[in-house]
């Protein structure tokens, strides 16, 4: 067993603990938020998290109906040109939102098809990715609806959202069939359409993948004297659509195995999208290592990262356990002050661009299941929260344990965390801690296989499809953050504690 003595002086010096992953979360598209179950979970994570906004895709998508026509219903000649706009869905949404506590933060997209150049749509709900036949009719619909969430919703308030234009625009079969130049003339009839209704309202973009398209978009906005607010983009451990791209090359070959295989569609999905062998070239700390080269690369620009999570897979089981919490403690951690706001992807496992599936645990994105049930990597963003205001500078090693120390007065929090980018490695560590204080306490919570492991208790229940009323409370009870004693020894004027953990746990101490 691989042991590791931390020693921390209370008196090292200090610098402003980061909690810019507060800024935001991610959920799904718009018409999902018409749901109860989606605004408790969005309200919960506002609550408990101290998440501030939310950003989603399809405020534009046709189930959203913006914009309708009697071609719609009876397509004859003639019928499209009977036809209404009309934000009452839109308002219906954001009124949501605001109950809960959040922001909006506006994603700009997709194209209704009423003003779209073609009909190719990218995912399961129907996105049309295409660019506007008219960029003029385009401006003219931005504007109508820049107008309406001022009328209804107040200069000031609209004033303090933030507007982003489109969603991965360098993902073709998904997310845009166009070309980068064409992302660029449709940012620039949005921005500049957006600031002739209210140039207070802050607009940006990218919104790219992998950070990708930076340079050339400061630098177009620059030439062309645009209006930029900010950039936004996204990272993912291998990035994106990229981890899959093997699936769809195989993909008769895999379905023809989950067939064989009898698996359900559940795990049907994981068998055909989630191949370990994609973690091969994942590293540890990738995305700071993205965060560092975005935030060089926007310049004076703030910088928001709108999504991010520990694997991009949909299915994959690691979103449901330990790994995605630990996970998400080392990057919140090591990007800290890099970024102006930090976007975790996403809030709840109710998701449907692929299928929404209805199982308990079906490896989604979100910090919640779709019964409402906190994943650990809920409770590690709830251990983010509670951090003092004041983080020790301490001799960065990066290893296979590592620590974060946060203090307030002569009170002190010990993250102890051992992240590994290998879902599949499983070792056992011994850590001493010890700190120049007298502590008159000590106390430990755990995200590990015992505790914060819903899932695990799922399994222990038979894995049933569907939990009852009952079952969901009792894993919610069982499996909430605890805090315990540790037994501890006081020498010399130091605190001494030891204890063990495995690869991807996290534990967080208090000493006070």
């Amino acid at each position: 067993m691989k042991k590791f003595l931390f020693e921390i002086d209370i008196n090292a010096p200090v610098a402003p603990t980061d909690y810019s992953w507060q800024f935001g979360v991610g959920c799904d598209h718009a018409y999902m938020l018409h749901r109860s179950d989606v605004c408790e979970h969005i309200k919960l994570v506002h609550d408990e998290l101290g998440i501030k906004s939310v950003r989603f895709h399809g405020i534009f998508d046709d189930d959203m109906l913006t914009i309708q026509s009697f071609a719609d219903y009876v397509p004859v000649p003639g019928a499209e040109k009977i036809r209404e706009l009309n934000f009452r869905q839109v308002a219906h949404v954001y009124d949501n939102v605001l109950k809960t506590g959040m922001k909006p933060f506006v994603e700009l997209s997709f194209m209704p098809s009423a003003l779209a150049s073609g009909t190719k749509t990218g995912l399961h709900y129907k996105n049309n990715i295409t660019m506007p036949k008219d960029l003029n009719e385009w401006a003219e619909y931005i504007k109508a609806f820049i107008k309406f969430l001022i009328e209804r919703y107040g200069r000031e308030e609209v004033e303090s959202w933030k507007f982003e234009v489109w969603n991965e625009p360098d993902l073709p079969y998904v997310f845009f069939d166009a070309t980068q130049q064409d992302y660029f003339t449709l940012y620039a009839a949005t921005a500049k359409a957006i600031k002739s209704v209210d140039g207070r309202i802050q607009v940006g973009g990218p919104s790219s993948s992998a950070c990708k398209w930076i340079p050339e978009f400061v630098d177009f906005c620059n030439k062309n004297s645009l209006p930029c607010d900010f950039i936004s983009t996204h990272h993912y451990p291998g990035d994106a659509f990229g981890n899959t791209i093997s699936a769809y090359t195989r993909l008769k070959e895999l379905v023809d195995d989950t067939v064989d295989k009898g698996l359900d569609l559940t795990d049907g999905i994981k068998n055909i999208f989630y191949h370990i062998e994609n973690f091969a070239g994942w590293t540890k700390g990738g995305l700071t290592a993205l965060d560092k080269k975005a935030r060089a690369e926007a310049g004076d620009l703030p910088l928001y990262i709108t999504e991010w999570n520990s694997c991009s897979i949909f299915g994959a089981p690691v979103h449901d356990e330990k790994y995605s919490a630990c996970f998400a403690v080392k990057t919140c951690l090591d990007s800290a002050h890099l970024t102006d706001g930090y976007m975790f992807w996403c809030c709840s496992d109710i998701f449907e661009e692929i299928l929404c599936l209805n199982k308990p645990f079906v490896g989604s994105f979100g910090l919640v299941t779709t019964d409402g049930i906190p994943k650990p990597n809920f409770w590690a963003f709830k251990m983010l929260k509670e951090l003092y205001p004041e983080r020790l500078i301490l001799p960065y090693a990066e290893d296979d344990v590592e620590i974060a120390a946060f203090k307030s007065g002569n009170k002190l929090q010990v993250l102890i965390y051992a992240q590994n980018a290998k879902p599949t490695v499983d070792e056992c560590f011994g850590v001493v801690v010890k700190v120049n204080m007298k502590a008159r306490s000590v106390k430990m919570a755990a995200i590990d296989s015992q505790n914060c492991n819903p899932k695990g208790e799922w399994e222990k229940l038979g894995k049933p499809d569907v939990l009852t009323p009952a079952q969901v409370e009792t894993i919610k009870r069982d499996t909430a953050l605890k805090w315990r004693g540790v037994p501890f020894k006081t020498e010399g004027g130091q605190t001494v504690a030891e204890l063990t953990l495995r690869t991807n746990d996290v534990v967080m101490l208090t000493l006070e």
